[in-house]
């Protein structure tokens, strides 16, 4: 598919009046049945695709060089840069799909977004992040908090469930800093190079989430780290404006833009799980026994059921920075719900 030239202009919703239209007559024309008449995204469905990069890039300023804005062309080259990764397999998915301009809209947004959270992962930050992750997840030190407990999903010292931490973020830079005998790694190249050792930071992490004495996210803790390693983001990534800060870590309660993400993206995955599944989701973690009573099987099955459980999990919730506040609202519709 050739790359388009993104006009502009943008559309409202995807909707534009014809030429007959404005003098009076004729059909509108939008980008749902321009798409199904084509096969291909024509202009409607480009400008469509324009005016939601534009709402959404702006959720993204970790993505712009030093000193740069989202102006109409740094939207156009994103939408570009979108359709070329995307293009085909979108316009498939649309084809297939939807049903008016209306779902259609949500799903490019939904696309979209899922691609910038990509590129931004690809970051300074993004990486710091990813690191933080694997360490939490991978270190018996810590723990999430259960589902059902303030703060649930958030990340704290193992034992009882803490309450979420509200404090400033400079106590917790503190004790990053104070941890002594920080290892760092260093080589040439042009991979990124890392923090400190693993080792390293598991200690950072555990002294920070003790200054903590409750429970933070990943966004809180990737906070500390980048004031404590300054020099390993770069100025694009670390100029951010306070607003724009403080809302990247604001608990998830509080930025209601995010909210609306997980509850969205948790009832895709739930709307294509089997009556089966949604009764076993909450019950993984348990032993096999237990499952198999609960879905009225043989362990054999059972096994088999429980395994192809979480392959569908692996491959329908994104493996993106909501990746767990997605799946602990998964769990929680199938409680509510199963």
């Amino acid at each position: 598919m050739d790359q388009p030239q993104f006009a502009q202009q943008h559309s409202v919703h995807g909707v534009r009046r014809g030429v007959a239209d404005d003098a009076g007559g004729g059909p509108i024309i939008d980008a749902y049945r321009e798409l199904q008449e084509l096969g291909h995204f024509g202009t409607h469905g480009l400008r469509l695709l324009l005016e939601l990069v534009g709402q959404e890039v702006h959720r993204f300023p970790v993505l712009l060089a030093p000193g740069a804005t989202w102006n109409s062309d740094a939207v156009a080259d994103c939408a570009q840069e979108f359709f070329a990764a995307k293009g085909p397999a979108v316009t498939a998915a649309l084809l297939a799909q939807v049903t008016d301009v209306a779902s259609m809209a949500r799903y490019l947004r939904r696309s979209v977004r899922h691609f910038l959270v990509d590129c931004a992962r690809d970051t300074d930050l993004g990486a710091i992040r990813r690191k933080i992750e694997d360490l939490l997840s991978a270190t018996e030190a810590f723990t999430r908090v259960p589902l059902g407990a303030p703060g649930a999903g958030w990340w704290q010292l193992a034992g009882d469930p803490l309450p979420p931490y509200g404090g400033d973020l400079q106590p917790l830079v503190a004790a990053a800093y104070a941890v002594p005998d920080v290892q760092a790694v260093r080589w040439s190249g042009p991979r990124r190079s890392p923090l400190a050792s693993d080792a390293s930071l598991v200690e950072i992490l555990r002294a920070v989430l003790s200054a903590a004495a409750g429970s933070l996210e990943v966004a809180q803790l990737t906070a500390v780290l980048v004031r404590r390693f300054p020099a390993a983001v770069e100025y694009a990534d670390a100029s951010l404006e306070e607003q724009t800060f403080e809302a990247a870590v604001a608990r998830l309660e509080d930025r209601p833009d995010v909210m609306l993400e997980v509850s969205d993206r948790a009832q895709e995955v739930y709307a294509q799980l089997a009556p089966a599944q949604r009764a076993l989701l909450p019950h993984l973690d348990k032993p096999i026994g237990e499952q198999a009573q609960i879905l009225g099987l043989g362990r054999s099955q059972t096994y088999a059921a429980s395994g192809k459980l979480k392959a569908v999990l692996v491959e329908l919730v994104p493996d993106d920075c909501l990746r767990a506040e997605v799946t602990l609202e998964l769990y929680r519709l199938c409680v509510v719900n199963p």
